[in-house]
């Protein structure tokens, strides 16, 4: 079916309009189509939807949508039923990698050149399917890009220096740039001055979580001078997830040698900030790539060297 004007209008989507007998305006001439044919397409969906037409019940276009949704979604209360679309636009659901590491292999082929490979699938707000197809973007050397895809975009590298998006100069690992339920970030890419391209896989999926449990070894040397607090930064937990995480945790003191007057105290665990000593000042890291907290501890005894074992528990979730 088609629009069918006023006959006389020029523009084929032109307006009825009402007769004014005070603006000395005519009322449009109303061709028969205009009439027939809503009411043949009307007469269709309730044909098709098992209804014998009735001059009596003006419900009927809507009961026979819903007898056709019924038939094809082999029944139940049609008012529970969504739509594709909507569903789409609606579940507060991240983006899903259907791959056992979350991740899509872009890969680069070449210098000066990035891939996204084709037949991995990913899931949309949950319930959409999207299997990728080989898409190719050139780079330029000493650049640092975010590979993205979004619903109405699709594929697309982003210059980090582009102030149209980055319009902040935030840094690459800004929690704003994270995976969203309509913009997902696929990878991180850094090109070197010869424009060959590292790649950075980021984890998708719609629930990340991970639960950490460390022991690690501390030594400090005997210093006169220094104040009791220590700082004890643990390693470098690698994350590469799409998503900065949430992070609870504790450290604790699992053992020591050394002489001490004193028992130290249970340490404190930082995931975020700095803390100085009479070493330096640390700081905690937390990204979407990497988990590196520090423990701060008061040895009471600061001229006596130390060695501690330290263990780090923590829950990770985005």
């Amino acid at each position: 079916m088609q629009y069918n004007p006023p006959f006389g209008s020029a523009d084929p989507n032109g307006p009825y309009v009402d007769r004014s007998t005070p603006g000395a305006t005519a009322g449009s001439r109303v061709p028969a189509k205009a009439i027939e044919h809503p009411q043949r397409e009307i007469m269709a969906v309730i044909a098709a939807g098992g209804l014998t037409p009735s001059p009596g019940d003006l419900t009927q276009l809507l009961q026979a949508i819903q007898q056709l949704i019924s038939a094809a979604t082999g029944g139940g209360d049609t008012s529970n039923f969504v739509l594709m679309p909507q569903a789409r636009a609606r579940l507060p659901i991240y983006p899903e990698v259907l791959r056992t590491d979350g991740m899509i292999p872009v890969v680069s082929p070449s210098a000066g050149q990035v891939r996204v490979p084709a037949g991995i699938d990913f899931l949309h707000r949950g319930i959409f399917t999207v299997t990728t197809v080989q898409t190719d973007f050139a780079v330029a050397a000493s650049k640092t890009y975010h590979l993205r895809w979004s619903p109405a975009g699709g594929y697309v590298l982003k210059d980090l220096a582009d102030p149209a998006y980055n319009a902040g100069v935030l840094a690459e690992a800004n929690a704003l740039f994270d995976s969203g339920y309509d913009d997902m970030l696929i990878a991180r890419v850094v090109t070197s001055p010869g424009n060959v391209p590292t790649i950075t896989n980021l984890v998708n999926k719609a629930r990340l979580f991970d639960a950490i449990l460390v022991n690690e070894n501390f030594t400090r040397t005997s210093s006169a001078s220094a104040g009791g607090n220590w700082v004890a930064p643990f390693s470098a937990i690698s994350l590469n997830w799409a998503r900065t995480p949430k992070v609870t945790g504790r450290a604790s003191r699992i053992g020591y040698n050394g002489e001490l007057p004193h028992v130290p105290e249970e340490p404190a665990l930082l995931l975020a900030g700095s803390s100085t000593d009479s070493s330096g000042t640390a700081s905690a890291v937390l990204s979407r790539y990497v988990l590196q907290p520090i423990a701060t501890i008061d040895l009471n005894d600061p001229s006596q060297s130390r060695t501690f074992g330290m263990q780090l528990s923590a829950n990770l979730m985005a």
